[in-house]
C-alpha cells in the first residue's frame, strides 16, 4: 500500500515536471521568435539632396521625398514595402503615388553599407501639390507603420 501512494506520487511529480518544462520550453520558443521578428526601430523624414540626406520635418513641393527605415536586425528574406499616398493634397484624396518593395537577400546583406537600414525616396518631374501624405510601411506583407508627412 506505501508503495502504491509512492509510485502515485513519483509519477503526479514526473507530470508536473514534464509540464512545467513543456511550459518553459514553450515560452523559449516564443522568446527565441520574437529575437528572430525583423522590427522597425525609427524612421526618420529625409530630404534627398543627391550626395546625402538631410532631415526636415515637412517638405517643399519640389523637395525628393525620402524615409529612412530602420530596422532591428534584417535577415534573408526579409521583405519592405512603402507606399506613397497622397491623403489630401491638391484634389488628390487617398491617392496613391508609388509603390516599392525591397527584398533582403545573403548577397545584399554582405553588400550594403548599412545593413538594417532601407531607403525610400520619391522623386518627380513635376512639384507635388501642397497637403497631407503618408508612406505606409509593410514588413513581410503587413503593416508595420505608417509614417505621416505634410508638403508646404
Amino acid at each position: 500500500m506505501k508503495l502504491t501512494t509512492f509510485s502515485a506520487v513519483l509519477v503526479a511529480c514526473s507530470l508536473s515536471l514534464a509540464f512545467v518544462h513543456g511550459a518553459i520550453g514553450k515560452e523559449k520558443d516564443d522568446a527565441d521568435e520574437s529575437e528572430n521578428e525583423v522590427t522597425i526601430e525609427k524612421t526618420a523624414l529625409v530630404r534627398d539632396t543627391g550626395n546625402k540626406f538631410e532631415p526636415v520635418e515637412s517638405f517643399t513641393p519640389k523637395d525628393t521625398l525620402g524615409v529612412l527605415v530602420f530596422l532591428s536586425e534584417p535577415k534573408a528574406g526579409t521583405k519592405v514595402k512603402g507606399v506613397w499616398t497622397a491623403v489630401d493634397a491638391g484634389g488628390l484624396k487617398d491617392k496613391k503615388i508609388f509603390e516599392k518593395e525591397v527584398e533582403f537577400t545573403a548577397e545584399t546583406l554582405k553588400e550594403v553599407k548599412e545593413k538594417n537600414r532601407v531607403d525610400f525616396t520619391l522623386s518627380h518631374d513635376n512639384p507635388y501639390p501642397t497637403g497631407d501624405y503618408k508612406l505606409d510601411l509593410y514588413l513581410n506583407g503587413e503593416l508595420a507603420k505608417t509614417v505621416e508627412f505634410e508638403i508646404k
